[in-house]
């Protein structure tokens, strides 16, 4: 009996990390440290790994901490509620690596653990903004966040390539909070975020026509207005290629006017192979190549995140 209550527990605790796509939220606390520090450093303070984490002028360490938890909720909040109103689709879609399509959570629990997570990270962000008298302007991006995970699924799903790029803004939030949180005022520290957000911004697209090209067979079935069910998966892999194009030239961009150095190019670098092997992959074995290209974008992110984080230790003074 023992052992049977522990495989339901270990299931059930399998299925909450596949529905809230544990590492997901990992990679955004990521974006929010590598966004503050870009901007820590480029506004001329000494790239000290210690006094930053726990004394970076803006928020103590407990702040910092909780700031990142918050974003972990935010976006396991937004993962959840995709699955919650994805359910026929990913049955359609044989996506048994999603736990209510396979039936290991019910729809109740996961509408509670939804509104927890999105509630609880609201309130973080909104004690923070009084405690450490931090622009509200990240309490308010904080409910834009949450509208925009919301949202998306009560109609513009149904938009097809505008629900693609109303999902990458939700990727780039993360970079804004890091942003808002250190108040760049120098010339080179905004272009500096502004290239950055457009890099993760475009990349996220072109992520999102990838993921479409995978779920092609069960979406035609239920008429979604996908750009691969619309123009078909060659066209939509066109489409992720360009916008990975514009990807790769923003982070060329940033290395020619920010970093300026080896670790910036060698990292990113790989992350240009890797887009490249995405776009061959999609290309070569069309909507089978859809499930690799999509891990091959994870990567991507998390190797882009690093150029910009650990290029910064490295540019010239």
């Amino acid at each position: 009996m023992i052992i049977g209550e522990t495989n339901v527990s270990t299931r059930q605790f399998r299925a909450i990390f596949d529905l809230l796509r544990f590492t997901l939220g990992i990679l955004s606390s990521f974006a929010v440290l590598s966004a503050g520090f870009i901007v820590y450093v480029l506004e001329g303070s000494v790239p000290d790994f210690v006094n930053y984490f726990f004394n970076n002028g803006v928020l103590e360490w407990p702040g910092l901490l909780f700031g990142l938890f918050a974003t972990m909720l935010l976006t396991w909040g937004n993962q959840s509620v995709n699955d919650l109103f994805d359910v026929e689709t990913d049955i359609a879609n044989q996506r048994f690596d999603r736990p209510l399509a396979r039936g290991d959570l019910s729809k109740d629990f996961v509408k509670a653990l939804t509104f927890f997570m999105f509630s609880s990270a609201v309130v973080i962000i909104g004690v923070l903004v009084l405690i450490y008298d931090i622009t509200p302007a990240l309490f308010i991006f904080t409910l834009i966040f949450v509208v925009i995970g919301v949202g998306y699924n009560f109609g513009v799903k149904q938009l097809g390539f505008i629900g693609n790029i109303w999902v990458s803004i939700g990727y780039v939030a993360p970079l804004f909070i890091g942003f808002f949180l250190l108040d760049p005022n120098k010339e080179l520290t905004i272009i500096a975020c502004i290239i950055i957000i457009n890099s993760t911004f475009f990349m996220s697209v072109g992520r999102e026509v990838i993921k479409d090209i995978q779920d092609y067979e069960g979406d035609k079935q239920l008429q979604l207005n996908s750009l691969a069910v619309k123009f078909g998966p060659k066209t939509a892999g066109i489409v992720a290629t360009i916008f990975f194009a514009i990807t790769v030239l923003s982070s060329i961009v940033a290395g020619f006017l920010v970093y300026k150095n080896l670790v910036f190019w060698v990292l990113d670098g790989v992350f240009v192979l890797i887009l490249v092997l995405t776009s061959y992959t999609v290309f070569t074995e069309s909507t089978q190549g859809g499930k690799k290209a999509r891990k091959y974008t994870r990567w991507s992110l998390w190797v882009a995140l690093g150029a910009f984080f650990f290029g910064v230790f490295f540019i010239p003074t």
